[in-house]
């Protein structure tokens, strides 16, 4: 599913036409968005949590050379699924 099929989705299941529907779809995204470039987790109760997850820095090897070089720390946004939606999606 992709965005504007979920769109469609929940416009559909609200009564509402998708031109309603798109700005909330895009509002809620965005606020995700905006918490996690911030530092905040997001929870959602029954649907999961969205974190950043910080990488250590570690060093590596140039393919092309075989240098030494140090790659840097970084932040992966990533996504841990609830309980319940565990639950739900292998009944």
């Amino acid at each position: 599913m992709n965005k504007a099929q979920l769109i469609q989705r929940i416009a559909t299941s609200l009564e509402q036409s998708q031109a309603s529907t798109k700005p909330v779809v895009e509002q809620i995204l965005q606020q995700i968005h905006i918490a996690l470039s911030e530092g905040e987790k997001v929870f959602l109760p029954l649907f999961g949590t969205f974190e950043l997850r910080y990488h250590l820095p570690k060093s590596g090897r140039n393919p092309q050379t075989g240098e030494a070089i140090e790659i840097a720390g970084f932040n992966q946004p990533s996504f841990k699924a609830a309980t319940a939606l565990k639950q739900a999606i292998n009944e």
